[in-house]
């Protein structure tokens, strides 16, 4: 029988629950999850934290991607990709520090100084 020819196996009360409740990590990591908590004896508060802990930042990660998506940017660029060796001058650590938004919570102003031909426009777009 090939796969399209396979009927799908019932759900058990749980993942029908789940799928409901529109939990997508759950549903799909919750039994792995629950045996490695009975393997490390967890608390059932800790499995719980645990498992919605993970359901959050899947949804956070699948918000921002979504986001990303809808925002139709022709090239994706990440902190990640960036390349440190060019300019010469730049601190990478003081760069790293200001993606940490530290300074809008003083309500701080950042301003991006930088000589001819260093991508000065792309300074503007961050601010």
């Amino acid at each position: 029988m090939s796969k399209t020819q396979q009927m799908k196996l019932p759900l058990d009360p749980l993942e029908q629950h789940l799928k409901y409740l529109k939990l997508p990590y759950i549903t799909e990591h919750h039994n792995e999850v629950v045996n490695r908590a009975a393997k490390e004896q967890w608390s059932h508060l800790k499995l719980l934290q645990t498992l919605i802990e993970a359901e959050a930042e899947y949804r956070k990660d699948r918000a921002i991607q979504r986001r990303i998506r809808q925002a139709k940017f022709p090239v994706i660029k990440t902190l990640d990709s960036f390349i440190w060796t060019w300019p010469k001058k730049i601190n990478k650590l003081q760069v790293q520090n200001l993606f940490k938004l530290s300074f809008m919570k003083s309500k701080s102003n950042v301003i991006f100084l930088g000589g001819v031909g260093l991508g000065n426009y792309v300074k503007l777009l961050l601010m």
